[in-house]
């Protein structure tokens, strides 16, 4: 290994390791405040502060494709584990509804697309991935994968995130409580 590639190398675990402990702390201080999603909000907003190049000399990190295979695959389990033979069958009784607010939600989406290509002459891989409905890691690595204006893509997202959970979802539990 040449030496460029040993410092390059460490460059890359620093920035590694500066993501993890931004998205650490936000993260852990939006849980410890009991903020819905806590964690998944802070390691973006965490992750993204220290991501920034506040001066000249500061480069931005990036994860390796493995590492963010691991997290997805891990959010994944997460998810997984929940899935259980009741919850499918718990689903199969309301699939009616969810079928046509899917279809309505697509019709509103399709509206979206077509205002963010429009108006604001953004692609369309870029204006689709910004209004599809999803997990923010699981957008944000098929944005990155299609080659999609990610920062479009992951503002969109982290609006919509944090609306829901920062202003809708309290609004919900307040008034079905």
């Amino acid at each position: 290994m040449a030496i460029g590639d040993e410092g390059s190398r460490l460059t890359q675990l620093l920035g590694i390791g500066k993501l993890l402990l931004g998205g650490v702390s936000v993260g852990s201080v939006l849980e410890l405040l009991g903020v819905p999603a806590g964690m998944l909000i802070g390691s973006v907003v965490g992750a993204a502060l220290v991501n920034q190049p506040w001066t000249r000399r500061m480069k931005s990190a990036s994860l390796p494709l493995v590492v963010r295979q691991i997290g997805l695959t891990t959010v994944g389990l997460a998810a997984g584990v929940l899935l259980t033979l009741d919850s499918l069958l718990n689903t199969a009784v309301i699939a009616l509804p969810v079928v046509l607010a899917y279809l309505a939600l697509t019709a509103l989406n399709l509206v979206f697309v077509t205002v963010l290509m429009s108006r604001y002459q953004v692609d369309p891989v870029t204006a689709v991935l910004a209004v599809t409905p999803g997990g923010l890691a699981e957008v944000t690595t098929i944005a990155i994968d299609k080659g999609a204006q990610v920062g479009v893509v992951l503002s969109v997202h982290a609006v919509r995130l944090f609306s829901l959970v920062l202003v809708i979802l309290p609004i919900l539990l307040l008034v079905l409580s």
